[in-house]
C-alpha cells in the first residue's frame, strides 16, 4: 500500500492565494474553511510558498508582542499591512504526483512539517498531508 502513487490520495481541490494577498484576507480563508494549509502562488500560478494555520497563529499572536490598550485594532492594522509572502514558508520540499506514498511518509517521518505540495510537470497539482496517508490506510 505504501507503493501506491501520491496522485491516488493527494488533495486536488486546492486553496491558493497570491503572494501579494493581505494576511488579514488569508486569515479569513482559514476561518471560513477547515483546511490547515494554503499554498502561495505568484502571478503566473507558480508555487512560491505555503502558509500553515500555525504560521498564521504565530503571526497573529506575535503582532501584539507589546502591551497595547488597543490590541485588537493594532493587530488588525498589522495584519492588513502584511502580505502572504511575508509569513509563508519559502523553502518547500515538493514531490511529483508519480512518487510513492512511501516517499511522502519517509519525508514526513524525518521532518516537522505536515504538508507537501505535489507537482506534475512543474505545475502545482495537489497537496498531501499525513492525514491523507492515514485516511488511505483506514479506508
Amino acid at each position: 500500500m505504501l507503493d501506491f502513487r501520491i496522485e491516488d490520495i493527494m488533495t486536488k481541490n486546492l486553496f491558493t492565494v497570491n503572494h501579494d494577498e493581505i494576511v488579514s484576507e488569508v486569515a479569513k480563508l482559514f476561518d471560513e474553511h477547515s483546511f490547515h494549509h494554503v499554498l502561495v502562488v505568484n502571478n503566473d500560478g507558480d508555487l512560491e510558498g505555503l502558509i500553515s494555520s500555525t504560521d498564521l497563529d504565530r503571526t497573529k499572536s506575535g503582532a501584539s508582542f507589546f502591551r497595547n490598550p488597543k490590541k485588537e485594532e493594532y493587530d488588525a492594522t498589522l495584519l492588513r499591512a502584511m502580505r502572504a509572502c511575508d509569513i509563508m514558508t519559502k523553502d518547500l520540499v515538493t514531490l511529483q504526483e508519480t512518487d510513492s506514498i512511501r516517499r511522502a511518509y519517509e519525508i514526513f517521518k524525518k521532518n516537522k512539517f505536515h504538508a507537501i505540495p505535489i507537482l506534475s510537470r512543474g505545475n502545482l497539482a495537489g497537496i498531501i498531508t499525513p492525514n491523507d496517508i492515514l485516511d488511505h490506510f483506514f479506508k
